[in-house]
């Protein structure tokens, strides 16, 4: 009887074995050929709850030298920033030391326009504040974050604080001045003490145009998005990149992003409660694929029907963008799986590769 039930367990594990190396190769043929039409360069992990069940890199990280992408490659990982502002705003919440349904006026008095009396700190986490976008022109000279809002952040609703979604950087740059003001720290410095050095992130940090950061992958451009034949790609024109802050400055790995992603799943960073309120949907989109989609603090939230897939399927989902640099960070809340995907080119479309990705998951089920 014990020799029947030690055989089952042994066919049991080959067979999850098996099962993972088919995923695994299946995933691997997909990227493989968008490498080949010049589609793709980047890094890839994906994982199944706590566990990562396909990790790999492909193309360069400069290509003037030729670097290859490894593991510890690490990439601007663009408006995903915006998830650890999120977080940290959550957290300084728990410590009494805001709350995000006041008007910020009450955090920052100081360096806003008089219309920023209207606007509540949850505003300005679901892009519904009414205030202007930034120009181009904010990232061609080096801010710091009062510097920033002084210069481009006019005394100019577009519309009333809570009634119209219109994504803008500028709401998250507020949120920078704000961590900083309830805190009395740089905001580098509250990033560090609550989210880096909790979860030992080496690879994690902050963008100075004028530090030399090992590792750091090069971004390219061509405007492609997918579009074949591939065009030559371009060095990424210079901006600084820094000035984007709470925003859009974070630079990461897919390992340490998924780090982040356990200690959420596991309320590490955030209690129940906060986690709660940063992933419940706040502002409807309207509909994607037959059923409503939501911005949440943070992030997005509802389904989507993937290439391949005969009904829509939960997920949440944090995109980035700055130049070249291109990144997706998904997750399937009913089957705990998690894709990230970073690349520093645009010549491929993110999108339609995640698509792909998605089919292999949810068909292996």
């Amino acid at each position: 009887m014990r020799t029947k039930f030690l055989f089952i367990i042994i066919s049991i594990f080959i067979s999850f074995n098996v099962k993972a190396q088919l995923i695994a190769r299946s995933i691997d043929s997909i990227l493989t050929t968008y490498v080949k039409n010049g589609q793709f360069d980047g890094s890839i992990l994906i994982g199944k709850g706590s566990k990562v069940i396909y990790a790999h890199q492909y193309g360069l990280a400069n290509r003037q030298f030729h670097v290859p992408i490894t593991s510890t490659t690490k990439f601007p990982v663009a408006s995903i920033t915006k998830l650890y502002t999120a977080i940290l705003i959550l957290k300084l919440q728990e410590e009494k030391k805001l709350d995000i349904n006041k008007t910020i006026d009450q955090y920052i008095p100081d360096i806003l326009p008089e219309s920023s009396t209207k606007i509540t700190i949850k505003q300005l986490l679901t892009h519904t504040s009414g205030l202007p976008k930034e120009k181009i022109a904010a990232y061609k000279t080096r801010f710091n974050i009062t510097e920033f809002i002084e210069k481009n952040i006019v005394d100019t609703l577009l519309t009333k604080p809570g009634t119209r979604y219109d994504y803008n950087n500028v709401n998250y740059i507020l949120l920078g001045a704000i961590i900083e003001s309830v805190s009395g720290k740089n905001w580098r410095q509250v990033l560090s003490e609550k989210i880096i050095q909790p979860l030992s992130l080496e690879n994690t940090g902050l963008i100075q145009t004028d530090s030399v950061i090992n590792n750091l992958a090069y971004g390219y451009h061509n405007y492609a998005f997918g579009d074949l034949p591939a065009k030559p790609l371009k060095n990424d024109a210079f901006i600084y990149m820094e000035n984007y802050a709470t925003a859009g400055a974070i630079f990461t790995t897919p390992e340490e992003l998924f780090k982040l992603h356990l200690a959420l799943a596991e309320n590490k960073l955030l209690n129940s409660t906060s986690k709660k309120l940063m992933y419940a949907p706040e502002i409807n989109l309207g509909l994607v694929d037959g059923t409503p989609y939501f911005v949440t603090l943070g992030s997005y939230y509802g389904s989507r029907q993937f290439k391949g897939q005969t009904k829509p399927i939960d997920v949440i989902e944090r995109t980035g963008n700055i130049n070249g640099f291109n990144t997706i960070y998904i997750q399937l809340p009913l089957t705990k799986e998690t894709i990230i995907i970073f690349c520093n080119t645009d010549a491929g479309d993110l999108n339609t590769i995640t698509d792909e990705l998605l089919n292999i998951l949810i068909s292996s089920h």
